[in-house]
Protein backbone atom coordinates (compact mmCIF):
# COMPACT_ATOMS: atom_id res chain seq x y z
CA UNK A 1 0.00 0.00 0.00
CA UNK A 2 1.45 3.39 -1.13
CA UNK A 3 0.88 6.85 0.67
CA UNK A 4 0.38 9.77 -1.81
CA UNK A 5 1.46 13.06 -0.48
CA UNK A 6 -0.78 14.93 -2.56
CA UNK A 7 -4.57 14.73 -1.73
CA UNK A 8 -7.12 13.55 -4.39
CA UNK A 9 -8.50 15.83 -6.62
CA UNK A 10 -11.83 15.06 -5.05
CA UNK A 11 -10.68 16.17 -1.52
CA UNK A 12 -9.43 19.09 -2.92
CA UNK A 13 -12.83 20.07 -4.22
CA UNK A 14 -14.53 19.22 -1.25
CA UNK A 15 -12.34 21.49 0.88
CA UNK A 16 -12.92 24.02 -1.11
CA UNK A 17 -16.43 24.02 -1.23
CA UNK A 18 -16.54 23.98 2.49
CA UNK A 19 -14.22 26.83 2.39
CA UNK A 20 -16.37 28.96 0.06
CA UNK A 21 -19.32 28.33 1.75
CA UNK A 22 -17.90 29.59 5.07
CA UNK A 23 -16.66 32.81 3.13
CA UNK A 24 -20.39 33.25 2.21
CA UNK A 25 -21.72 32.95 5.61
CA UNK A 26 -19.09 35.08 7.10
CA UNK A 27 -20.31 38.01 5.08
CA UNK A 28 -23.94 37.35 6.02
CA UNK A 29 -25.93 40.37 8.68
CA UNK A 30 -27.50 43.23 9.14
CA UNK A 31 -27.06 46.13 6.78
CA UNK A 32 -27.00 49.46 8.33
CA UNK A 33 -24.77 51.56 10.72
CA UNK A 34 -22.87 49.98 13.81
CA UNK A 35 -24.41 50.64 17.57
CA UNK A 36 -22.49 53.07 19.73
CA UNK A 37 -21.40 51.34 22.68
CA UNK A 38 -23.15 51.60 26.05
CA UNK A 39 -21.52 54.73 27.54
CA UNK A 40 -20.79 56.82 24.38
CA UNK A 41 -21.34 60.23 24.48
CA UNK A 42 -23.72 61.38 22.32
CA UNK A 43 -22.76 63.86 19.83
CA UNK A 44 -25.12 67.23 19.26
CA UNK A 45 -27.61 67.06 16.32
CA UNK A 46 -27.56 70.22 14.33
CA UNK A 47 -30.98 71.91 14.46
CA UNK A 48 -33.24 70.50 10.99
CA UNK A 49 -33.60 73.25 8.70
CA UNK A 50 -36.47 73.29 5.63
CA UNK A 51 -33.98 72.01 3.21
CA UNK A 52 -32.17 69.73 5.58
CA UNK A 53 -35.79 67.23 5.54
CA UNK A 54 -35.50 66.28 2.50
CA UNK A 55 -31.81 66.84 1.34
CA UNK A 56 -28.45 66.35 2.90
CA UNK A 57 -25.65 68.85 2.79
CA UNK A 58 -24.23 67.76 -0.85
CA UNK A 59 -28.07 68.03 -1.70
CA UNK A 60 -28.79 64.59 -2.49
CA UNK A 61 -32.34 62.74 -1.39
CA UNK A 62 -31.96 60.75 1.98
CA UNK A 63 -32.59 57.58 2.83
CA UNK A 64 -35.82 56.59 4.84
CA UNK A 65 -34.59 55.37 8.38
CA UNK A 66 -34.19 51.82 8.73
CA UNK A 67 -36.40 50.17 11.14
CA UNK A 68 -35.85 46.47 12.90
CA UNK A 69 -38.57 43.88 11.60
CA UNK A 70 -41.28 43.51 14.41
CA UNK A 71 -40.54 39.30 14.19
CA UNK A 72 -37.70 37.70 15.50
CA UNK A 73 -34.90 36.10 13.30
CA UNK A 74 -34.59 32.67 13.53
CA UNK A 75 -30.38 33.54 14.78
CA UNK A 76 -31.19 36.31 16.63
CA UNK A 77 -30.50 34.15 20.21
CA UNK A 78 -26.68 33.76 18.90
CA UNK A 79 -26.55 36.96 18.92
Amino acid sequence: MTISRFPSAKRVVALSLLFGVALLAAGCGRRGPLEPPGGAIATPTPTPTASSDVTDQMGRPKNPPITPPKKPFVLDPIL
